[in-house]
């Protein structure tokens, strides 16, 4: 990989608008360790206007570009019409550059359908792949949990959740360093013979795969970290994926609360407040800023609209992480040879 990178932004999408992904756009260079900021680029995709206003605040000089994008498609907006209705929107010029090999990577918080079908028709699919699949990161006792997919396809077939299983652990190895990550197919059993028809028939064909299969895992031994892949369909995962990142606003809520209602409980807050602090980082999905979207021939990442600013930095890094990774080398190569073999 070539040490420069430009990672396209889309700054008018998203709950909180454009000062909050500048605001987190200029933290990535503030606050990222120089081993993942160096030779990166940021081209804001947005209103010239107001980006160049927000950006001006911030005063200092970054390597931060700006591309004119005057349409935004909202969270509400069915994702093909409103590509279709508005050609010049952040989502579908970030994703024209990417086409044209003027940046390297992309990141949205805004409309997740929008940003899978843009970048399906710029990029394309990585060869053989059926279906492209969001990877979420999630917290567990252990070490993070890649879980796919988590709300791109619903009714998956045995054969496409075998595909997300190779790409699952493509991405825990070239990101997260895992050397050989531990698959498992979400169920509600551990028996092979428990769950649907099609779940029964993906763990057949996972078992007689070389990947290192576990077998079924159940809800509550994803979060003890006895997976580090966790196969599912889009369905499942989107509805696990909203749970788990509900358990920190009900975690920070409850202590929150306790902490207010006596004064010993206030300075008991205080002295346990690293452990604390260590338990919120754990659990904040602002931590892992976005999921990519695995089995495309680029790099495109999913920000959750709800994103603050450390999100979207969080999210830019994971672009950066990826892209350096060469994970999608590594799915094309190895999905390659099974199909020849």
């Amino acid at each position: 990989m070539s040490a420069g990178l430009t990672v396209a932004l889309d700054a008018m999408s998203g709950d909180h608008g454009p000062a909050v992904v500048v605001r987190g756009a200029v933290s990535f260079y503030e606050a990222t360790r120089r081993g993942t900021s160096d030779g990166v680029r940021i081209n804001l995709v947005g209103d010239r206007d107001i980006l160049a206003r927000h950006l001006g605040r911030h005063g200092a000089r970054l390597p931060i570009d700006i591309t004119h994008a005057p349409e935004v498609i909202g969270m509400d907006e069915h994702p093909a019409e409103a590509l279709k209705q508005k050609p010049h929107s952040s989502i579908a010029v970030m994703a024209g550059l990417q086409k044209k090999g003027v940046v390297q990577a992309m990141v949205s918080p805004g409309n997740t359908g929008a940003m899978m079908a843009a970048s399906l028709f710029a990029l394309g699919r990585l060869p053989g792949i059926a279906r492209p699949a969001i990877a979420a990161t999630l917290p567990s006792e252990k070490d993070p949990t890649v879980v796919l997919d988590v709300g791109a396809n619903v009714g998956c077939k045995p054969a496409q959740l075998k595909q997300f299983a190779y790409m699952g652990s493509a991405y825990s190895r070239g990101v997260f360093g895992v050397d050989r990550p531990r698959v498992s197919l979400l169920n509600v059993g551990s028996e092979p013979s428990k769950g649907t028809p099609a779940l029964q028939e993906a763990h057949r064909m996972l078992a007689e795969t070389d990947l290192n299969f576990t077998g079924n895992i159940e809800g509550d031994g994803l979060l003890k970290g006895e997976a580090d892949v966790v196969v599912c369909d889009g369905l499942e995962g989107n509805i696990l994926l909203k749970i788990t990142e509900s358990i920190a606003e009900l975690i920070g809520g409850s202590l929150y609360l306790e902490m207010r209602r006596h004064w010993f409980t206030r300075a008991g807050f205080l002295m346990m407040k690293p452990a604390f602090s260590q338990l919120w980082r754990s659990l904040d999905s602002a931590e892992y800023g976005g999921a990519p979207l695995l089995g495309l021939d680029g790099v495109s990442i999913v920000a959750h609209g709800s994103s603050n600013a450390k999100a979207i930095c969080n999210a830019i890094r994971a672009a950066c992480d990826f892209y350096r990774s060469g994970v999608n080398e590594v799915i094309e190569r190895e999905l390659g040879e099974r199909d020849q073999s």
